[in-house]
């Protein structure tokens, strides 16, 4: 069974180590906790998708056995290299005793690549921007469960993707249900944004029942929607446009994109865990090295990178509801 990332960290005690990851954590659940991972040697990982499950039959003595494995379809899924430099300055070291500017600078470069692979986690590979420096996201993947070629999110042949309407439709419980049945064997968890997640807190009180709380695997609190966890993600977007007979585009996708009528959509996910289903990829982990002393500037240098990847074992291991809209919220 695949470890999640602070478990691999368990092999790494240094002080510098354990300040990032505490960092990390807090910043993204999926690195803490709940996002297992895999530790590959290669920089790729060429793996099964599997999109038919086997079956099993009844039989009387001496019937002739059938064979009936499951279908699979190949995916390659490369790690990609995830990571920044961060100076500290001699000067203000030197000057400033009431603080640590070396743990400061590393600290906010560790949270600032928890939050690009947040970012990284759902967008990924969907525009031109970066694409082929970036691994691919949730959005990528879903896409994929139809063909490896496919780059839209078809509501129609696609049974991973939920339309809430073939354009624009409001977000109910009912279709919350349907998404969380799309996920095979189990949904471990749904992700989504803030305003989403207001949205189906107004939900549940109209309903008479609140979204409750409890703790998470690392003593966290976390939301949760009947037993399932709820996870904000602030890179999930609000802004996305219509669909159009219930498929959306996403390579058209662009970020800084005002919302506005037409252009005020979400996405919700659910997902499932494991090695059977939504995975993480790495090799060797979030590193931190001393680079030494800045060649251009009165500083020392320190960088943070991760070898990182993620892949998805099942068509039915994720799921995602697009064309939604949360109306009645500001």
């Amino acid at each position: 069974m695949a470890n999640t990332l602070v478990e691999y960290e368990y092999l790494d005690s240094t002080p510098v180590k354990k300040g990032i990851m505490q960092t990390v954590i807090k910043e993204s659940p999926f690195l803490g906790g709940y996002l297992p991972f895999i530790e590959i040697n290669g920089n790729a990982l060429a793996y099964n998708l599997e999109n038919v499950m086997a079956t099993a039959s009844f039989y009387s003595v001496g019937d002739t056995w059938a064979e009936s494995a499951g279908t699979w379809a190949q995916r390659t899924a490369a790690l990609t290299v995830l990571g920044g430099d961060a100076d500290a300055d001699k000067f203000i070291q030197a000057t400033r005793k009431n603080q640590d500017v070396e743990a400061l600078v590393i600290e906010a470069k560790a949270k600032a690549v928890a939050h690009a692979f947040e970012l990284n986690m759902i967008m990924g590979r969907t525009t031109t921007d970066d694409a082929e420096k970036q691994f691919k996201g949730l959005m990528r993947l879903i896409a994929e469960c139809e063909t490896s070629s496919t780059t839209d999110l078809d509501g129609v042949n696609n049974t991973q993707v939920i339309p809430a309407s073939a354009s624009s439709g409001a977000l109910t419980i009912d279709l919350m249900d349907q998404l969380i049945d799309a996920v095979k064997p189990r949904c471990d968890a749904l992700i989504m944004s803030r305003r989403m997640r207001r949205k189906l807190q107004s939900l549940a009180r109209a309903a008479g029942n609140n979204l409750t709380v409890a703790q998470g695997k690392l003593g966290e609190f976390v939301t949760l929607y009947g037993e399932i966890p709820v996870f904000v993600n602030d890179w999930v977007p609000d802004n996305l446009q219509d669909g159009s007979s219930s498929v959306l585009a996403i390579a058209s996708y662009e970020q800084s994109t005002t919302r506005a009528s037409g252009y005020d959509n979400s996405a919700i996910f659910a997902v499932h865990f494991g090695e059977d289903g939504l995975c993480g990829l790495h090799n060797g982990g979030i590193q931190h090295e001393v680079v030494g002393t800045s060649h251009t500037t009165d500083a020392m240098k320190h960088r943070i990178k991760f070898y990182c990847g993620l892949a998805l074992f099942s068509t039915k291991a994720a799921a995602v509801m697009i064309d939604v809209l949360d109306t009645a919220l500001t």
